[in-house]
């Protein structure tokens, strides 16, 4: 796989988190101006597999374009994964994994430690735990990224940690519940963005297991949360990026920062 196909891998995790995120200003604006819709495409298409961007295409043609349909969406996201509208679709790991408060306390902190290896930190004032499904595709872009710039300064020894982390993480924590989300979210509701949204993610994570040669072992159902009640209600449940020092860059990247242009 080449830099370029690593960029375009980090941008799609990186449109997908925007995506399933608290509808902002940033969406919006990518949303009316096309931008969203041309690159999520363009990115499908570089990465050379059909059904992804089969995926990437049904987003496309279910996206809202204007502002009425943008003002739907954010009352469907609300309705869906929202606190406010009594949204019941977890977009948590621990949500539909099996095990104790104990285990399920060791699996945040072992994300927690992936995140601090790479010198990454939640915002300030971000309340949202670290199995958040936003905040794990952001950090998969970023080691994304990080590949794109290691091929290029032809840093094998950093391309080879930094491959084998990805492919740790996709085994141990996001290649386990993509699937299991995509699922529910087929079930739960009939809102076709979503769907086709949840699709697209469960495709390239899939994609990526196979690159790095991973056996995630997938969660079949979704138990009894053993953290139901330990977050905070009353905070502010937007997904904000991982805070960190930005990556070297190899030039203009074909992407932007998350609350920024594209």
């Amino acid at each position: 796989m080449t830099a370029t196909q690593h960029v375009h891998r980090a941008r799609l995790y990186k449109l997908a988190s925007l995506a399933f995120d608290r509808p902002d200003e940033a969406l919006e604006e990518a949303l009316l101006s096309g931008a969203f819709d041309e690159q999520l495409l363009e990115s499908a298409a570089a990465l050379g597999n059909d059904e992804l961007h089969e995926h990437a295409a049904a987003v496309v043609e279910e996206s809202p374009t204007d502002s009425d349909a943008i003002d739907e969406l954010y009352s469907n996201w609300a309705a869906l994964f929202g606190f406010e509208g009594g949204g019941d679709i977890d977009q948590y790991q621990i949500e539909y994994s099996p095990g104790t408060l104990v285990t399920s306390t060791d699996v945040l902190a072992d994300i927690a430690g992936f995140y601090k290896a790479f010198d990454l930190s939640m915002d300030e004032g971000n309340h949202e735990r670290v199995d958040h499904l936003c905040i794990q595709l952001e950090f998969v872009s970023h080691l994304a990224l990080q590949t794109a710039y290691l091929e290029e300064s032809g840093d094998e020894t950093g391309v080879e940690v930094v491959t084998n982390a990805q492919g740790d993480f996709l085994e141990d924590h996001l290649g386990r519940w993509t699937g299991r989300y995509r699922e529910t979210i087929e079930d739960e509701t009939d809102v076709a963005f979503y769907q086709a949204l949840a699709a697209l993610v469960d495709t390239l994570v899939d994609d990526d297991v196979d690159r790095f040669d991973v056996e995630p072992k997938e969660f079949k159902e979704t138990p009894p949360s053993p953290l139901e009640g330990l977050h905070d209600d009353d905070g502010d449940f937007r997904c904000g990026t991982c805070g960190s020092t930005p990556s070297p860059s190899t030039g203009e990247m074909p992407m932007g920062d998350r609350d920024g242009p594209y």
